[in-house]
């Protein structure tokens, strides 16, 4: 199982900070996202969109990046701060 983790704005969105996903050989993230979006019954948007950041076992990744089996996906709004 891939699982998928969703941070601030998008886990109010999505209505839950994690999913678990089946993956059989390998998917895109943005595949596996397409998944997720279809389960939780939301937007594709939610989840698929320019704003948002991807990392794949804590590496930033784009939405091409390869996804199998024991992955872990997050899902993280645009981080902001500074002094």
């Amino acid at each position: 199982m891939a699982k998928l983790r969703f941070f601030a704005s998008v886990e109010e969105k999505m209505g839950m900070d994690m999913m678990e996903i089946p993956v059989d050989g390998s998917i895109s993230a943005r595949g596996i996202l397409g998944l997720a979006v279809k389960r939780a019954g939301v937007d594709p948007g939610v989840l698929i969109n320019n704003s948002l950041l991807y990392a794949v076992n804590h590496e930033t990744v784009d939405l091409d990046h390869e996804v199998v089996d024991s992955d872990e996906v997050a899902v993280l709004p645009p981080l902001s701060g500074g002094a």
